[in-house]
């Protein structure tokens, strides 16, 4: 029997935990639990060390049914001509799920791109408006919205308030243009304003090249503690220990970000800046807030103060988060991908 093979950056060589990943060893678990098949995985990141695993890849195709193909931008430019024509020649069915907001911009200039991508048998953006972006640009009508997805493990976030506090969370990269900028000069104003009273933990991944900018911040500000990467099991049920999660992403073209989905499973709203696709994913003042993109800084100190003076609010918007979460479980993503893979 002819198998299914999940196709992309899985980051298990040095455990990169991003978007990216996340999102791509996510669909290969929800794959191996559902679908009553062989299913395997081949992970690009091993062609850095590994050059000649690419005839494993092609052999991979070759042996397969349909190819879940979840690229970056470098994979979509080399490795998908060469996937498609392979594709062609062994009847093999390709499923593109994309991640991040980038792909309307990235084929603007690139008509082979787009030509391939017409004849391929589905892809699956995350958001409302690049499905119509692209069906509208470029013509090409096998889309579907496939938003991100979480497993829950049947978590249920236990409601609490600590009266006379505000527990603030970043999780997600620990990078500058997630949005650090924001949260430092968010810090500086609880210093002024509520020291001892609201506090910021920050959880994630460091990024390199901002690592020293950050524990320099960090050092600065009592309110604020660097806690560390968490593994997936453990976001939801640390992050409804919070009372609000803080996303102020410089990335306008921003997919929909897991940092957004984590805490409506941990039952708390969110604040984020206004990419490109924020109102599809956050209810202004009802599962969270939304700010501007540019100079939102003082909005974000505005929406702090309303939800450490009005716990009622904050705790209607707990509810209204936890409830949203359901539109971003496993088995409501498996509903969607049965039919795709007539499994």
């Amino acid at each position: 029997m002819r198998t299914i093979v999940v196709l992309g950056y899985l980051g298990f060589e040095t455990n990169q935990l991003d978007g990216q990943t996340v999102k791509t060893r996510d669909l290969y678990r929800l794959l191996q639990e559902k679908c009553g098949r062989q299913v395997r995985f081949f992970d690009t990141q091993s062609l850095q060390s590994h050059k000649k695993r690419i005839w494993r890849l092609w052999r991979y195709v070759a042996g397969s049914r349909i190819v879940v193909y979840v690229p970056a931008q470098n994979n979509l430019t080399y490795i998908f001509p060469v996937l498609f024509l392979l594709s062609k020649v062994c009847h093999t069915q390709i499923l593109y799920f994309v991640v991040g907001g980038w792909l309307v911009e990235f084929l603007r200039n690139k008509p082979l791109h787009r030509w391939m991508l017409k004849r391929i048998r589905c892809i699956l953006p995350e958001t409302e408006l690049i499905c119509k972006q692209l069906q509208e640009n470029y013509g090409l009508d096998r889309v579907r919205q496939f938003p991100n997805f979480r497993f829950t493990n049947n978590f249920v976030p236990q409601p609490h308030h600590e009266p006379g506090k505000l527990h603030i969370v970043f999780c997600a990269r620990v990078n500058r243009m997630k949005g650090l900028d924001v949260m430092f000069d968010l810090a500086d104003y609880i210093q002024k304003n509520y020291v001892g009273q609201i506090d910021i933990d920050f959880w994630g991944p460091l990024h390199e090249p901002d690592k020293d900018y950050f524990f320099d911040q960090i050092q600065k500000y009592s309110c604020t503690r660097y806690r560390g990467v968490l593994s997936p099991e453990h976001i939801a049920p640390t992050l409804s220990q919070y009372d609000v999660a803080v996303l102020p992403t410089h990335f306008y073209t921003e997919g929909l970000p897991g940092t957004v989905i984590d805490a409506y499973m941990a039952g708390i709203p969110i604040i984020v800046s206004k990419w490109k696709h924020a109102e599809e994913f956050v209810q202004d003042g009802i599962t969270g807030f939304i700010i501007p993109f540019e100079q939102g800084k003082s909005a974000l100190r505005n929406k702090i103060d309303l939800l450490f003076d009005n716990n009622e609010v904050l705790q209607r918007m707990k509810r209204a988060a936890f409830q949203e979460s359901q539109r971003y479980t496993a088995d409501y993503a498996w509903q969607l991908c049965l039919p795709l893979l007539s499994c």
